[in-house]
């Protein structure tokens, strides 16, 4: 594989680990946020909570990917917020590091990062019953989305998204 292509691929790798990592956060550590004033539509604002023990795991197993649970811990959450926080955290942590600097633009707008992250939200999706059954540290998944994009299901849906 060419080098720019093999970086290319690395740097996707790189901001769609972000992605899911914010994704990951959301999905165990979102609560509401008490005390506060429902919105229009009745609900209450939510606020990532991630406890003590969990930053300090985060901490130890994934140094890498902590600036961005701190920058979001104790943040009301919604789409935007989200969104900035992963933008962010790649701009700030990754462009220039482990990827060429100014990169991260073309990379979120590429058809690959664009079709991988697409695959990774509809394998939350469709597996959010097993997800939420017990509680799965980030390593298992992104095991378990590694597996499932070996898949038929995963490679069929891969090739029509390109």
């Amino acid at each position: 594989m060419p080098e720019a292509r093999r970086q290319f691929q690395e740097s996707v790798t790189h901001i769609l680990e972000a992605v899911m990592f914010e994704n990951w956060l959301r999905f165990y550590f979102i609560a509401e946020k008490s005390g506060a004033q429902a919105d229009g539509d009745g609900l209450e604002p939510l606020v990532l909570a991630v406890p003590d023990k969990g930053m300090e795991r985060i901490k130890e197993e994934y140094p890498h990917l902590l600036p961005l649970a701190e920058a979001m811990n104790g943040q009301d959450l919604d789409f935007e917020a989200s969104r900035k926080a992963v933008c962010l955290f790649v701009i700030e942590r990754l462009d220039g590091t482990v990827m060429p600097r100014d990169s991260a633009a073309g990379i979120f707008e590429s058809a690959t990062f664009q079709s991988r992250m697409q695959l990774f939200n509809i394998w939350v999706q469709t597996h959010e019953d097993a997800l939420d059954r017990t509680f799965l540290d980030f390593a298992a998944w992104r095991g378990l989305f590694a597996e499932w994009l070996k898949s038929d299901g995963a490679r069929e849906l891969s090739e029509k998204l390109l």
